[in-house]
């Protein structure tokens, strides 16, 4: 079984949070932001929802949340 890493980040210059995870392979509930979320595929795949349309994306791959927005 491969480890699962977690690691956040927060830069107090720019009050921005970066968060790594690797390994990890169950799905994220349905859920908004309040913020704009950026996702990037450094190696393999990933499955994801948005507005009840399922994407895979794959390595290299950039995801720009703007709709998760709850106003």
């Amino acid at each position: 079984m491969k480890k699962e890493i977690r690691t956040v980040v927060y830069d107090e210059s720019l009050r921005i949070e970066a968060y790594r995870f690797e390994g990890i392979v169950q799905p994220f509930p349905n859920h908004f932001h309040e913020h704009y979320v950026i996702g990037f595929v450094e190696n393999g795949e990933r499955c994801l929802s948005c507005r009840n349309i399922d994407y895979t994306i794959g390595q290299g791959s950039v995801a720009i949340c703007t709709h998760c927005m709850k106003w």
